[in-house]
């Protein structure tokens, strides 16, 4: 024993650059079984974390209610729900924060509340004092606006009630307030469970019609003294508390406490407490439940790319183990000589092996604690323990059993060959075994059917087992027919190129007769497959979730808007006139298929627009397929007057109606008439158009616009608006008809003045004309996802029949699953319900400090940002685990120079004595120098291009139909599989580069030192 280890040890350092690409190889194999579910459950941890701490504080959070018992002050019920509150915290939460709230009231001409806050002026924005007596209060800024109220004035409260809520809500128990401050709404939900409250609603007339809702009276818990008992209550809000070291033990506490929300209803002192579980409150369910498919899915992402890293390993210390054992051939030929038996044969064999793998095991454990605990430090959240499953020792071992198979067939390859074959010297290439052709059409067999399944399978949620072993079957099989085209070619070429090149015929016989030199194929063309698919996959998962982060946030800042559609887009536009920062946007979720309504004229220029949504089209072709031929004009002022030349014959006379865009949910009309025949001028007050009303229609018939018997001609010479002109060309005037009447419009003449020609065939109808370019059908883009059946509900009696120019991968709010239109394009000359719209404003990055300001006081709350949503969508477990894919690329890239390093190396003697042979009979340096550098560069480019081959394929096959995160609702965009032509010419840039410096530096390594005294020493 003492003598085998005296042997090992000399072999090793004899051997000592194979010895030191064995260990590193050996241990980034044991460091990626140990960093596999270490990571894995460090990324769901980290998950769990970032998912709490980014979801709304409604969704995480305990709303508790207690109603007082009759006596009870307002002071002691806010201490009774309090310490009732504490009491049944259990798990990780913050300190109870209590708001007094009174029911609604029919007040200040809409329906109002108040509420008693407790150091208000440290979570709101406030102009003015915090109330301190009885009767003083904070007002919404847009509401003291409305109400005519100035700091220090008393605001009556008993405002006329509108029709259509009399009578349904009680009045306020107090009739009037002193205003002692206003505040603005609150940008985040740091301070408020829902900022959102604390901004006004206006009045939408409906249907179903929804009153003025001024936002809450912010006042003292004492003001609450003169309200009557029932008519209050104090509402409880626990903010969760998420320190990274949150356990799923602690998970599970604030999942019980959330549970008992919905049927919490106790006596407690002072009151009753009852539990507020509607509405978007706590989800603490949901995101445990997502937590946990997220859970599984890290480890099912993070083994494909562990287990190509260890199997690269594995293969390129194949190669080096082969080449140590090749060089004690002449070793184990002796022993074989000596008589020594088989057994002891293969414990000579294993010995070298066995002590690197020995030694390899704690320095790879030892590397993976520290890619761990550096990946967990550098990537997930500050403060996460750092612990190691029982599952990574298991991987630890069977990673070492793997390496030790590894070694016996390294061994074994040496051990079986004939005695003869021992002493011959080089290996030549043969004929293959039949048991290896076998293995060889079996993996390729395989690796077709997996391709195969992928291929014809369909979309999938999360990766499999197929999406775990294709990437490394096509490596492989890539790598196995690359060597035998690299040597099939090389003796063809050997054959083709006698009586020409002397370098060419050199170098391909060399490639061809030494086994050695295309052995190095198969590792190399594993690791540059494996590379290429782990880029790809990196990089596209990182457009994917780019593409998801602007469906959510289509600009850099979202604002949530409460004054509807046409409200919002007259504010943004008289904020930034030139569109350069703000526009407006909305969205409705519509049977079948999602509306994504846009401001278009701002598209390209504030909203962001990633280019997976059009491929081949950009932003402005998006916004020019939005388009219609024409302007809606603008009519601004305080009077309007048109100039008519009537030659109509019509027994009710001929009456001009202008409709003026959309007030609520109702077009503004204005009518002037009837004209008399010949030419005349009629005017008549605009109302509310002092900052302009659109000029979406007119129409031209009987009383009030009604269809009438018609027939002639009738001019339109002039429309102004206090003295001043609106033309008529470019705003693209048309006729347009309604489904209950046909256009009295014969013909239509569009110049200096409209010219009509009228004929309604002696039946009542009326001449309808629309501005704008619009006709019946108004322009749309379809996303990918819409069926054709979505498309029914748009037939112009709720919505208007659409125009689609073309399809989309995505879109704002509504992704592949809608529509996209332009709000002028769906609002002209046409009623839309705008309370089925959820109305937005997106602002670009950069936008000055004093519209951010306008926005929180008309009452925008900030809705999400695009950065936060990508920082979201980032810290998910598919995008912790996919970033271990960009480092699998550049490690299995280094261990493949590496192996390559200690390979060449390795044969280096033998290369000399071969271009030392050819210098001694005559041949040029220069010749030699080409012939070397020649094979190397023929057997690394075929491996590199297989490699490269191999990833693409695997990569466009695995994306097709893999989702790259966790998010399934309809609206998030396709995984997008197109290879990327600029990253392939990069790698292949990369592999030519690095691999034609590996060749030439071999190949001067080998002629350098090529001399007459080099055969004479292998002689001696």
């Amino acid at each position: 024993m003492r003598q085998l280890l005296g042997a090992v040890l000399r072999g090793l350092r004899a051997r000592a650059l194979l010895t030191a690409g064995s260990l590193l190889l050996t241990a980034l194999a044991v460091a990626s079984a140990v960093l596999g579910p270490a990571f894995s459950e460090a990324v769901t941890d980290s998950f769990v974390v970032t998912r709490l701490r980014e979801a709304p504080a409604a969704q995480t959070g305990l709303v508790r209610r207690l109603l007082p018992d009759p006596g009870v002050a307002p002071g002691d019920a806010v201490a009774h729900a309090t310490d009732a509150a504490s009491a049944r915290d259990i798990g990780p939460w913050q300190a109870p924060q209590a708001i007094t709230e009174s029911q609604s009231y029919s007040a200040l001409g809409g329906e109002a509340l108040f509420w008693g806050v407790p150091g208000a002026c440290k979570r709101l924005e406030v102009v003015g004092r915090c109330p301190r007596a009885p009767g003083e209060v904070l007002m919404f800024g847009v509401d003291a606006d409305r109400a005519g109220a100035e700091v220090g004035d008393r605001v009556r409260l008993l405002a006329p009630e509108p029709p259509a809520i009399a009578g349904q809500l009680p009045r306020p128990p107090i009739d009037t307030v002193r205003l002692v401050g206003t505040y603005a709404t609150p940008a985040d939900d740091r301070h408020w469970f829902q900022p959102g409250t604390l901004s006004s609603g206006p009045e939408r007339p409906g249907p179903p019609f929804v009153p003025y809702r001024p936002a809450p009276l912010v006042t003292g818990v004492s003001t609450f003294e003169a309200f009557p008992p029932g008519d209050w209550w104090v509402r409880i809000e626990t903010r969760l508390d998420v320190p990274a070291d949150l356990g799923a033990d602690d998970l599970q506490a604030a999942r019980a406490a959330a549970a008992t929300l919905a049927d919490l209803d106790e006596a407690v002192d002072g009151g009753t407490l009852t539990g507020v579980a509607e509405g978007d409150l706590n989800d603490l369910t949901a995101i445990e439940e997502e937590v946990r498919a997220q859970e599984g899915t890290a480890r099912r992402t993070i083994a494909p790319a562990l287990l190509s890293l260890v199997l690269v390993a594995f293969a390129l210390l194949l190669r080096l183990l082969m080449a140590a054992s090749e060089l004690r051939v002449p070793e184990l030929a002796l022993a074989s000589l000596r008589g020594v038996g088989t057994r002891r044969l293969w414990a000579l064999g294993l010995a070298e092996p066995l002590v690197v793998l020995t030694l390899a095991a704690p320095f790879g454990v030892a590397l993976g604690l520290v890619a761990r605990a550096v990946l967990t430090r550098a990537w997930l959240v500050p403060g996460l323990p750092l612990a190691v499953p029982a599952v990574s020792w298991v991987a630890v071992a069977l990673v070492l059993a793997g390496a030790v198979a590894v070694a016996c067939v390294a061994v074994g390859l040496v051990v079986r060959r004939s005695l003869s074959a021992q002493l011959s010297g080089v290996r030549r290439p043969h004929r293959s075994h039949r048991w290896a052709l076998v293995a060889q059409l079996v993996l390729v067999a395989l690796a077709l059917t997996v391709l195969a399944s992928r291929i014809a399978g369909g979309r999938q949620a999360e990766p499999d087992a197929t999406d775990l072993v294709l990437p490394v079957l096509l490596a492989v099989v890539a790598g196995l027919g690359a060597t035998r085209v690299a040597a099939w070619l090389a003796a063809w070429w050997t054959r083709r190129s006698r009586g020409r090149s002397l370098s060419g015929f050199v170098s391909s016989r060399a490639v061809s007769r030494r086994q050695e030199g295309t052995l190095v194929i198969l590792p190399i063309t594993a690791a540059v497959a494996v590379a290429v698919f782990s880029a790809g996959v990196h990089d596209s998962a990182a457009t994917w979730r780019a593409s998801v982060a602007a469906t959510v946030s289509p600009a850099h800042t979202t604002w949530h808007s409460p004054l509807g559609l046409t409200g919002t887009v007259a504010m943004t536009r008289q904020l930034d006139p030139e569109g350069e920062w703000l526009m407006t946007a909305a969205s409705a979720a519509l049977p079948g298929a999602g509306l994504a309504v846009v401001d278009r004229d701002r598209l390209a220029s504030v909203a962001a627009w990633p280019p997976t949504w059009s491929p081949g089209r950009s932003v402005e072709d998006v916004v020019d397929a939005l388009g219609a031929d024409g302007h809606v004009p603008s009519v601004a002022g305080r009077r309007v007057s048109v100039t008519l030349d009537n030659q109509v014959a019509t027994s009710t006379g001929l009456t001009l109606e202008l409709r003026l865009g959309q007030q609520g949910s109702r077009l503004r009309r204005l009518y002037l008439g009837p004209f008399e025949s010949g030419t005349s001028t009629l005017s008549a007050r605009l109302r509310d158009c002092d900052d302009g009303c659109p000029l979406e229609g007119m129409t031209l018939g009987g009383s009030a616009g009604t269809a009438a018997v018609m027939a002639g001609r009738a001019r339109i010479l002039a429309l102004e608006v206090d003295g001043r002109r609106i033309p008529f060309e470019g705003a693209g005037w048309s006729s347009s008809s309604t489904d209950s009447s046909r256009s009295a419009i014969a013909d239509m003449q569009v110049g200096e003045s409209l010219d009509l020609t009228f004929d309604t065939g002696g039946q009542p109808a009326m001449a309808r004309l629309t501005s704008g370019g619009f006709t019946a059908k108004r322009p749309a883009l379809r996303g990918l996802d819409v069926v054709d059946d979505a498309l029914l509900q748009f037939d112009g009696s709720a919505y208007p029949a659409l125009d689609v120019r073309g399809r989309l991968d995505g879109m704002p709010f509504a992704g592949p699953a809608g529509l996209l239109v332009d709000h002028t394009a769906l609002l002209t000359d046409r009623p839309v319900y705008e309370s089925v719209l959820d109305t937005r404003v997106l602002m670009r990055e950069g936008a000055p400090a004093a519209m951010r300001e306008a926005l929180a006081d008309a009452g925008l709350t900030v809705e999400t940002t695009l950065a936060a949503e990508r920082r979201l969508l980032d810290q998910s477990a598919y995008a912790l685990a996919l970033r271990l894919y960009g480092l699998v690329a550049v490690l299995v890239l280094l261990m493949a120079l590496a192996g390559l390093a200690v390979s060449t190396a390795v044969q280096l003697p033998a290369r000399r004595r071969d271009a030392a042979a050819l210098r001694v009979v005559g041949v040029p340096r220069r010749a030699v120098m080409a012939a070397v550098a020649r094979e190397f560069a023929s057997v690394l480019g075929a491996a590199a291009a297989a490699g490269i081959a191999a990833g693409a394929l695997a990569q466009w096959v695995v994306l097709r139909s893999l989702t790259l995160g966790h998010v399934e609702a309809l609206s998030s965009p396709r995984v997008v599989a197109a290879i990327s032509p600029s990253r392939l010419m990069a790698l292949g840039v990369i592999a030519v580069v690095a691999l034609g410096l590996a060749a030439y530096v071999s190949a001067l390594l080998a002629v350098r030192g090529a001399r007459g005294a080099t055969l004479r020493e292998n002689a001696r």
